[in-house]
């Protein structure tokens, strides 16, 4: 005799993987078959996924529109089904998913706006942490500042743009007519960072990001000025790569640091 947690599992596989084994168990109605009900259950089923991504990519949601936006969204369902019970990462592929398109002519541009939403989603929803404060590095000897190695808060993520990705989204954030799409000479590279209870995002230049990305890595502070002497020079690296570790501690960026 069949349990009720094993018809519940029957059904959510009818639901969810689209198994019809679940049938044999149901009955028709004065109404409707078996296989019409069921299919109410399955069509509610992926509203509610295409909710959880209009939520997750509000503005690129707002850029498509309704119509187009379910069209993206249930082209993802059935290349990613849900594997998690957690909504909050279901649609965590979303953005991989329109760059590897080939069906939409703005299949980048799309891309890069989701990747863009899902920085601040993971930015505001990441850990909280301790906060390196200037002061924390004012005991430190002169000697031991080549060696000095960085953490960067959990709550921050990096992202790469080849579009006007990030000019949309203020846009959109403003409740503002969004320009048209089109992409950049140059890639614009982007950090997300939770200084306290709101997700922001500014933009790097290209000698910050590199040093951001390698400093992310454990790269100790002499070795991150030597990368940024390609830039601006041996005089200047020290200088400049001062000004960008004070600016990130001012704007919480970093955990904390380690010597040797």
């Amino acid at each position: 005799m069949k349990t009720l947690a094993s018809y519940q599992d029957e059904f959510q596989r009818a639901v969810v993987d689209g198994d019809d084994a679940v049938l044999v168990e149901l009955v028709d109605t004065s109404r409707e078959n078996r296989r019409t009900l069921l299919g109410v259950y399955r069509n509610a089923y992926v509203e509610r996924l295409i909710d959880f991504l209009e939520t997750d990519y509000e503005k690129l949601h707002a850029l498509l529109g309704d119509e187009h936006f379910t069209t993206l969204a249930r082209d993802y369902i059935a290349t990613h089904p849900s594997k998690t019970p957690n909504a909050r990462w279901f649609g965590f592929k979303f953005p991989e998913h329109l760059r590897a398109s080939d069906q939409y002519a703005d299949a980048v541009l799309f891309a890069d706006l989701a990747a863009l939403e899902r920085s601040l989603t993971d930015v505001f929803d990441a850990e909280d942490s301790d906060r390196l404060i200037l002061d924390d590095l004012s005991a430190i000897p002169p000697q031991d500042w080549p060696s000095l190695a960085f953490n960067p808060h959990p709550a921050t993520r990096r992202v790469d743009l080849t579009t006007n990705a990030e000019e949309i989204w203020h846009a959109l954030n403003e409740d503002e007519t969004p320009p048209a799409p089109r992409t950049l000479g140059e890639t614009r590279q982007i950090i997300a960072y939770r200084p306290e209870h709101m997700a922001m995002i500014r933009a790097m230049a290209s000698d910050e990001a590199m040093m951001w990305d390698e400093a992310s890595k454990g790269v100790c502070f002499s070795v991150l000025c030597e990368m940024l002497s390609i830039f601006s020079g041996e005089e200047e690296a020290a200088i400049h790569a001062a000004g960008y570790l004070q600016g990130w501690i001012n704007m919480g960026m970093l955990s904390g640091f380690k010597t040797g």
